[in-house]
């Protein structure tokens, strides 16, 4: 039996996970932890950024950022920041990229240091265009025309969620912020399904509008979205039956299973 105690597998579980980019900086600025992931997409090796100072490897990364530090501090007081950015690799290749920062704090709720993970989008548009297109009556949803409001704050997550439904088929609403998007149901009793992220900045982040709409609009169906599976928890996993969660990113092919499972549900 192994002797590796579960946060040694933890570690090399991120350490060795090539998918996304994954850095750990502790208060001090200084890189802790880089994946075999940043390594491979941004270019800089283990010896190149741990113990360096990541505002000064992200100054490189993004030269057009007013100030590098935004980027982790604005995470501590939402709990969550994400955003999309152009990066540039070591080698001066450019690629969008989705950033994801958290803080991460200690027994006392102290702040001690931020993770991030980056990932490459244009490689994810790359690999859906290469995956054959199945028969448009298989990415059809199979339950008539239903009209689903998605809810983001980020623009570009919310433009791929638009296009990606409007493609299968449904009518689809959008609003960057839960106050529009409880005023579009209020107007439109045709939503069938509210799509939402679960960490949005403002009074009502995805749970609270979950809850807010179902209220307006008793029976109507729910599903949350976000990059960390713990968002979704509301009670340890248990959420009502026409409340369901999928994990950022997908792609097309499982936001529809997962659409149509929702609205399938009675």
């Amino acid at each position: 039996m192994s002797s590796v105690n579960e946060y040694e597998l933890a570690r090399l579980f991120v350490d060795e996970l090539s998918d996304y980019a994954i850095a750990v900086v502790d208060s001090a600025d200084r890189i802790l932890i880089w994946n075999a992931g940043a390594r491979a997409l941004l270019g800089y090796s283990a010896d190149e950024a741990i113990g360096a100072s990541f505002s000064q490897l992200y100054a490189r990364m993004d030269p057009e950022a007013s100030e590098t530090g935004a980027l982790i501090t604005s995470a501590a007081p939402l709990g969550r920041h994400e955003t999309n950015r152009q990066l540039v690799r070591k080698d001066g290749i450019r690629f969008q990229a989705n950033i994801v920062a958290r803080p991460i704090t200690d027994a006392a709720n102290t702040v001690v240091g931020f993770g991030l993970i980056v990932h490459d989008i244009d490689r994810s548009r790359r690999l859906a265009a290469a995956v054959p297109s199945l028969p448009a009556a298989a990415d059809a949803p199979v339950r008539g025309i239903a009209k689903i409001l998605v809810v983001d704050d980020n623009q570009g997550v919310l433009g791929i969620a638009t296009d990606q439904l409007t493609s299968l088929g449904y009518s689809v609403i959008a609003a960057t912020n839960g106050a529009d998007a409880l005023e579009l149901l209020r107007q439109d009793n045709q939503i069938e399904l509210l799509f939402t992220d679960v960490v949005m900045p403002g009074e009502l982040a995805g749970r609270d509008l979950a809850a807010r709409a179902m209220a307006i609009r008793p029976g109507l169906k729910v599903l949350f979205a976000s990059g960390y599976v713990e968002d979704a928890l509301v009670g340890k996993g248990q959420l009502a039956p026409n409340v369901q969660f999928l994990p950022k990113p997908y792609r097309k092919h499982e936001l529809a299973r997962k659409v149509e499972d929702v609205l399938s549900r009675l």
